[in-house]
This record gives C-alpha cells, sequence and structure tokens, in this order.
C-alpha cells in the first residue's frame, strides 16, 4: 500500500512539472536612409506567428516622434503598414507602407510607400544594428519546466501563474546551457525576448516575471547577457535588481522610469562600462511644479560622479 503511494506521489508530481518550448520575440534595431532621409528602427519579430511590430522615427524629428508600424514577415519578405499621431484629429491614421526584404539578417531593403499614392514610392535602405550572422539565437529552443502555482491570496488569479523550475536552451535538440537557480519566480506566457541589452551587437534575452497580487510594479524580467568569450550566457543581477529596463540601441543607454501616480516622475539613463551599468543622466519633474530637474553624471575610477544640476521649463 505504502509503494501504491508513494508511486502516486510521484506520478502527481511528474503532471504538474510541464516542460514548455517559449515562444521567441527578436527585437531588432536598424538605421538607415528613406529616401535621403536618416530614420532609426525597432522591430519586434515574433518568430513562431511571423507577425512583426515596432516603430521608427526620422532623424530631425527627434525619438519622441515616433511612427508606429505593425506586419508580417514571410520567406525574407517584410511588409509593414504605418500609423502616426494626428494631433488635429487625435487619433492614429494610417500615413504609409514599407515592402522591404530581409536580405541574410544584416538588412532591409526595399520601398516606402505614401498612403493613398499607388505611383510614387521612396528607396528605403536599413542596416542592422545587431550583428546576427555571428550570432543569432532566434533559432535556438527555450525550454521552461513549470508548475503551476498554488496562491492563496490571490485564488482566482493562481491559474495564470507558473513557478519556474529550470530554463534549458537547446541547439540541434543538444542541451546546451540550463538554468535551475530560481526562487520565488513567477511567469504567465512561456515567452522569451532577445534583444541586444549591453550594445555589444550580440543579442542576449530576458525572461518576463510577474509579481501576483500587486496592482502596481506587478512585471518585471530576469536579464540573460550573452559572454562571447564564454560562448554562454550569464544571468545580470544589476539588471535584474534594476527591474523593468528600457535599452536604446541608438544611444547606447539603458533607462528606468518611475512614477507615484501624482505627478511625480523621475527616468534615470544608465551606461555601460566594464559590464557595469553607471548613472549618467537624471530627469526628475514634480506635482506643482513647472520646472524638469536634470542631474548630470560622469562615470570615474568605477563610479558615478555628480557634474552638474540645473532645471527646464
Amino acid at each position: 500500500m505504502k509503494k501504491v503511494f508513494v508511486l502516486l506521489i510521484i506520478a502527481f508530481s511528474f503532471f504538474e512539472l510541464k516542460a514548455q518550448e517559449a515562444k521567441i520575440i527578436s527585437t531588432i534595431n536598424f538605421t538607415g536612409t528613406i529616401d535621403k532621409y536618416p530614420i532609426e528602427m525597432k522591430l519586434e519579430i515574433k518568430q513562431q506567428s511571423d507577425s512583426v511590430y515596432g516603430e521608427y522615427y526620422y532623424k530631425k524629428n527627434g525619438s519622441l516622434n515616433k511612427i508606429q508600424l505593425e506586419g508580417k514577415l514571410k520567406d525574407g519578405a517584410l511588409s509593414l503598414q504605418e500609423r502616426a499621431y494626428n494631433a488635429t484629429k487625435r487619433r492614429y491614421e494610417t500615413t504609409g507602407s514599407f515592402k522591404l526584404n530581409y536580405i541574410d539578417q544584416t538588412s532591409l531593403n526595399g520601398s516606402w510607400q505614401k498612403a493613398g499614392k499607388t505611383d510614387s514610392y521612396l528607396t528605403t535602405k536599413l542596416m542592422a544594428r545587431e550583428n546576427l550572422k555571428a550570432f543569432n539565437p532566434s533559432n535556438y529552443i527555450f525550454q521552461y519546466t513549470r508548475n503551476r502555482v498554488k496562491l492563496d491570496y490571490i485564488p482566482a488569479d493562481a491559474q495564470y501563474y507558473f513557478d519556474l523550475i529550470s530554463l534549458k536552451v537547446f541547439i540541434n535538440k543538444s542541451m546546451r546551457w540550463a538554468f535551475t537557480e530560481f526562487k520565488d519566480v513567477f511567469t504567465k506566457e512561456a515567452e522569451i525576448i532577445l534583444e541586444d541589452l549591453n550594445f555589444d551587437g550580440y543579442l542576449d534575452f530576458k525572461v518576463p516575471i510577474y509579481y501576483p497580487g500587486l496592482a502596481k510594479g506587478d512585471y518585471s524580467y530576469l536579464y540573460f547577457i550573452y559572454h562571447p568569450e564564454k560562448r554562454g550566457f550569464i544571468q545580470n543581477e544589476q539588471l535584474n535588481e534594476m527591474g523593468v529596463v528600457f535599452f536604446d540601441a541608438v544611444k547606447k543607454e539603458a533607462e528606468t522610469v518611475d512614477a507615484d501616480g501624482s505627478g511625480n516622475e523621475g527616468t534615470k539613463y544608465f551606461r555601460w562600462q566594464n559590464g557595469k551599468l553607471f548613472l549618467v543622466k537624471e530627469e526628475r519633474v514634480y506635482e506643482n511644479d513647472i520646472y524638469t530637474h536634470l542631474t548630470y553624471y560622469k562615470i570615474e575610477k568605477g563610479k558615478s560622479v555628480l557634474v552638474k544640476t540645473e532645471k527646464k521649463k
């Protein structure tokens, strides 16, 4: 009877643990021109569905004036529709489209066409900032092993969360890396986001994680940096502690944002040096204050050293 009971426990545990292949999203940055106009473009390519989302902006207009993109990548042919915000009408409108060829995972060549103009095209040439020919893990298999979480304090939502047990990476059906030391790491969708996190040209990856029961700040990431000299990924504890980090491949800066919901907001800008991120600038606005407060730092002897502070309207 005891043997039967033990076997049932083992069988139940095996049933609870679930190995699942992760969906992969590749974040690729491109730089180039539409006709003679320099642009910067960022695309998020969903490997399993060929769906593409992204944005671009004309350098002369600045990065705050981004145009939204959506389309499909199939057999090397990329079709994108663009939508820009019309301030007068207070809505997004379709303003143009791209027909591009994704050549050797290094460049996008083709044309841009203005909405409603069927006989007018502008030549588009873009180069990827990431070195995908040297290293492209989008064809790897990322496999989660997860266990459904039992959360007594949010029983209604517990069904959506899984406890991450392990993450394994396979190349040609051979396991190359395995990460197992996860503690209280909760996931939802089995998803991996490839992105160059330290701007060295190699794609790294991040794992979306969640904090059940929180109304604000309920998600973050675990970050894994690829080290070409070691030919492996290493989890980056500094990024993990920073939480949600945004990466600007053009300025080569990492950014964090905080807000309290009452008009007090801040953005911190970091740069990489010797494998670490250092604060180089901070912008803050406060409730009932018309000024933007700016603080500048320089990196000196492994530290962020205050340079100056100022405020602007």
